[in-house]
């Protein structure tokens, strides 16, 4: 798969796996980017000849799959501007971008059903917006010239390449400028300045889509140093291995104590048991006004909100059963900064930079700042934060720090600051380049744009297909959270499996006494732990490229669960999101969970079918289901417990023998198996024997014998 490299016509070109991706290189070397007067090749590098001096273009192998352009340069940017590569990419049949430019009009409004999406529009150059929205099409043409996008994976005949614009040097990295079918890669810094070069791109190529993106995200983060950042080197804080609750959309920005308390009691009495508790925006002393709008005056909580203060809130919630307790905040401390002349602004004297009259973090002092508010907090009881609001920074500190610069500083000082606190990061409004690239410890982000009350049905069924498709990048470097959900959503069980299979952090918004405890106990297990996959759910290759929310497809996505004893599990969601609400058709089979050949049981969560290498299903508008695919090599095929959606996590072990099997259990509970003859069981009760087996289970240790 390593590339070939060549100069065509003033073009530099690279083919690798059947794609070509031809640029023409633009330097800042004094001022603005401007082209060579002429180009060399020589061994990987093409030397770019100025008349104000020379820079280089390296192209380094990193592995068989990815190639990364780096540039090599001494100059200096009045705009900010550092780098264009005026781009082609040949080759490919189909396209799936991510934009952060714009939100959809109107989306969070009422708005008549269906809702039209995508929308594509112009924008203008400085627009940009906190979140990820996933864009299929059939090429470039079309597409707004000021559209950014922050990477692209593209499916051509013999497999598919993936271009991740690297940010690096201060610069955040981008595709924008379409038209006439081209392109440019970007290196923005938003700032004028001397620089020393950048890494600008990493390009890939494989058979495998899901290796694609992997292979271009391992090149980029490790020609910045940043390896460990990815999600493979981190681990799952333990808040986000309990189910939770936030209380956004059910209090709004009107948290109380007694709401918040009441909401938990409530959750309880319902059988459903939230390790942890989310208290978000809303809970701050603060001033509101004009420009800049609400900001804080106090690091302590409204007093009429939360007249005991954190600490004693925090103290009965724990005393209720929540393992964990977490505070929102944004990363610009509040939506409008810190009050002039509060007592907050005089606590963090010297720590605060004024920007378009907010008073915000000075990114080189945000390690001390962040360290004195989180000392507060961990005193308090707090276990971990929401930071909201990342996506301020390119707009805080243009023309005074470099983006990606801003953004790094930002991200060390708060993950630093956490760390010695023990405090967990929940990263949130953050789908800008420059926050990707920087979040160096923290291991949980949210995945697209909110989860929206009041219910609409094209923006539950455009949640799940922003989150699907985002989950195929944001996985690279986190968790993907898909959002707080409502159980008592018209639509709740769609949004329930996906949650439950997404890999990433589960919790409700219930507003008090609404719970559906049907769709929100199979969750988690009965102490509120959650039957976390193996990895974050993704989409299925046979609908990666395409678009379910405009074709007549289902979206699936799938993910993975090892049992020790047996192996590995593939666990397939199937969804019906499609917009004039058409019955749609699929198929589900073992290789949809990317997993090896052999011979495997399938079984469907809902209507309870038994399948054998490949299961057929309709879905009704709205509808979802959900299949365990298990190895199916013995007499005795377990899928897992009934009372959890990602049913074989229940089992902890199970060993298969000639005539018998012994399980280990999670928990008791209804065990539904595969069985290729009459059974008995100890520690048990046989309920039912046909189409599958199952097996009321009274103690963990179960003991299946053959009645042959």
């Amino acid at each position: 798969m390593s590339g070939a490299l060549k100069l065509e016509g003033g073009w530099i070109v690279l083919e690798k796996a059947g794609f070509r991706l031809l640029f023409r290189p633009r330097v800042s070397l004094v001022g603005e980017p401007a082209e060579p007067a002429s180009m060399e090749l020589e061994r990987g590098t093409v030397r770019l000849k100025h008349a104000e001096g020379e820079a280089r273009l390296a192209l380094v192998e990193q592995g068989p799959e990815a190639t990364l352009v780096k540039v090599e340069a001494e100059g200096r940017s009045d705009s900010g501007f550092l780098v264009e590569l005026r781009s082609r990419l040949e080759g490919f049949e189909r396209l799936l971008l991510f934009h952060f430019t714009y939100d959809p009009d109107r989306y969070f409004g009422d708005v008549p059903e269906p809702y039209k999406y995508p929308q594509l529009v112009e924008a203008g150059e400085l627009a940009y917006c906190p979140w990820s929205y996933p864009i299929h099409a059939d090429g470039f043409e079309g597409l707004p010239r000021t559209l950014k996008v922050s990477q692209l994976l593209a499916k051509g005949r013999e497999g598919y390449a993936y271009l991740l614009p690297v940010s690096d040097a201060g610069a955040r990295g981008y595709i924008s400028w379409f038209e006439g079918g081209e392109f440019s890669v970007i290196l923005n810094r938003a700032a004028p300045g001397a620089w020393r070069g950048a890494a600008a791109l990493a390009f890939s190529a494989s058979v495998n889509p899901y290796r694609a993106v992997e292979a271009a995200y391992e090149a980029a983060f490790s020609a910045v140093g940043k390896s460990r950042a990815l999600r493979r080197s981190k681990t799952l804080p333990e808040v986000f291995r309990y189910l939770g609750w936030c209380s956004w959309n059910a209090c709004w920005r009107e948290p109380t104590e007694e709401k918040v308390i009441a909401a938990y009691k409530s959750l309880l009495e319902k059988g459903v048991k939230p390790g942890f508790v989310l208290i978000d925006d809303g809970w701050q002393d603060e001033i509101t006004g004009p420009w800049p709008g609400t900001r804080i005056k106090s690091l302590n909580p409204d007093p009429k909100k939360f007249p005991r203060g954190f600490a004693e809130v925090v103290k009965e919630l724990k005393g209720l059963g929540a393992k964990y307790v977490g505070l929102w905040h944004t990363l610009n401390v509040h939506w409008g900064g810190v009050a002039k002349g509060s007592e907050l602004e005089e606590l963090w004297k010297g720590l605060l930079a004024e920007v378009g009259g907010s008073l915000v973090p000075d990114p080189s002092k945000s390690f001390e700042l962040f360290k004195d508010w989180y000392s507060k907090l961990r005193e308090w009881g707090f276990d971990f934060v929401k930071v909201d609001n990342q996506s301020f920074v390119g707009h805080a500190y243009a023309g005074r720090v470099p983006i990606e610069e801003a953004a790094r500083k930002l991200h060390e000082g708060l993950e630093a600051a956490a760390y010695i606190n023990s405090l967990e990061v929940l990263n949130c409004m953050a789908q800008q380049p420059e926050n990707v690239f920087n979040w160096l410890r923290s291991a949980v982000a949210r995945n697209c744009v909110d989860y929206i009350v009041p219910h609409r049905k094209s923006r539950d069924k455009l949640h799940l297909y922003f989150n699907a498709y985002n989950a195929l990048f944001m996985s690279q470097v986190v968790w993907p959270d898909w959002d707080m959900f409502q159980s008592h959503d018209p639509w709740a069980l769609q949004q329930a499996v996906a949650r439950a299979v997404s890999g990433g952090p589960v919790y409700l918004t219930d507003e008090p006494g609404k719970t559906v405890a049907e769709i929100a106990k199979p969750l988690a297990f009965s102490d509120g732990t959650l039957p976390l996959p193996d990895e974050p759910a993704l989409p299925t290759e046979d609908v990666l490229m395409r678009d379910p929310y405009n074709e007549a497809v289902p979206l699936k996505v799938f993910t993975k669960v090892t049992v020790e004893g047996v192996g590995r599990y593939g666990v397939v969601a199937a969804f019906n999101v499609n917009r004039d609400d058409l019955h749609v058709r699929g198929v589900v089979e073992p290789a949809d969970a990317q997993l090896p050949p052999g011979k495997y049981a399938i079984f469907e969560y809902f209507s309870e079918s038994l399948h054998s290498g490949s299961a057929s299903f309709e879905l009704e508008p709205m509808g979802v289901k959900l299949f365990i695919v298990a190895p199916a090599e013995a007499w005795f095929t377990p899928f897992g417990l009934k009372e959890v959606y990602v049913m074989p996590r229940a089992i902890e072990h199970a060993a298969v023998f000639e005539d018998e099997a012994v399980l280990l259990l999670r928990e008791p509970g209804t065990l539904v198996a595969r069985a290729e003859a009459g059974v008995r069981a100890e520690g048990g009760e046989v309920v039912q024997k046909e189409p599958v087996v199952k097996i009321k289970c009274e103690r963990r240790l179960v003991r299946v014998k053959a009645a042959r």
